[in-house]
């Protein structure tokens, strides 16, 4: 990787601002060096970032410890770094006079196919149940004009939570079933940051009797997929299969950035079920 220098601490040189801002910097970090070039650091343009005290206190809440900083040369990376958020300031050096684009993203799980801009997917795991933040990309000439980038990150994922109407008091009261597989389909599970497209799945949440048989996921933006999310439920009984819905339940819902949809079910109505209740319950002798 061509004229890649270490990562050094200098003062705040640049803003990355955020829907909801985080606000901490960074650890020192290191890319690899092309010995060849090791000796021309002249060539290099520094650019600072740091993050505002609301920022810090945003990604605190979500429980966000690292974020990730792309730079691509036409097509070809050229700067990737993910750091711990600490308090401080980093410098990131760039070579002088290119045409340059970069991305910054938090909180997301992996970043694949990086070396290019164009195959640069972020990917999100462990159920959907937390949101990533990401700008968008932004183009910038690297010269010594050049001081600061000012960046927003955006809470880019939507969500979809599923939510019984049945009270309290009827809740608890449930005997037959005592949680539930929430099958909530055509989820954005990654996405594709040059297409601005999202990949879909199906994602499975088990909820119970603690939790209020709710359930939710978030999902990268699908409104421009032509797609929208339908919910299966699953009951279980000591993690046997008890009843199921008859099918899919359209919700209407596509996800879109920052925006939540609840489904409201009645998981009691024995019209959404395969199986009467009265047909499964069991009754014994004491």
């Amino acid at each position: 990787m061509k004229r890649l220098m270490k990562l050094l601490f200098i003062p705040l040189l640049a803003f990355f601002s955020c829907t909801s801002q985080v606000d901490e910097i960074w650890d020192n970090g290191e890319l690899p060096q092309d010995e060849g070039n090791t000796s021309r650091k002249d060539e290099l343009h520094p650019v600072g970032v740091r993050f505002s005290q609301s920022s810090i206190k945003t990604f605190a809440a979500e429980g966000i410890s690292e974020i990730g900083i792309y730079v691509y040369m036409s097509d070809s990376l050229i700067y990737g770094e993910t750091q711990s958020l600490v308090h401080g300031a980093v410098e990131v050096p760039l070579p002088l006079g290119e045409n340059l684009q970069t991305f910054v993203v938090a909180n997301a799980d992996e970043v694949s196919g990086a070396d290019k801009l164009s195959t640069t997917v972020i990917r999100q795991k462990d159920n959907m149940q937390k949101p990533v933040y990401i700008s968008g990309i932004m183009g910038f000439t690297s010269d010594n004009s050049v001081k600061s980038l000012d960046i927003e990150l955006k809470r880019l994922m939507g969500q979809a939570v599923f939510s019984p109407k049945e009270t309290a008091e009827e809740l608890d009261g449930i005997t037959h079933f005592d949680a539930l597989d929430i099958t909530f389909t055509n989820v954005g599970v990654a996405y594709n940051v040059k297409d601005e497209k999202a990949v879909l799945e199906d994602v499975t949440v088990r909820t119970d009797r603690t939790a209020g048989f709710e359930a939710f996921v978030y999902s990268f933006p699908t409104e421009n997929n032509g797609s929208r999310t339908s919910v299966d439920v699953t009951y279980l009984k000591e993690g046997v299969e008890v009843n199921r819905t008859n099918g899919a339940l359209d919700t209407g819902i596509a996800f879109k950035s920052s925006k939540r949809s609840v489904v409201h079910m009645e998981i009691l109505n024995e019209d959404w079920v395969e199986t009467g209740w009265e047909d499964i319950t069991e009754e014994t002798e004491l």
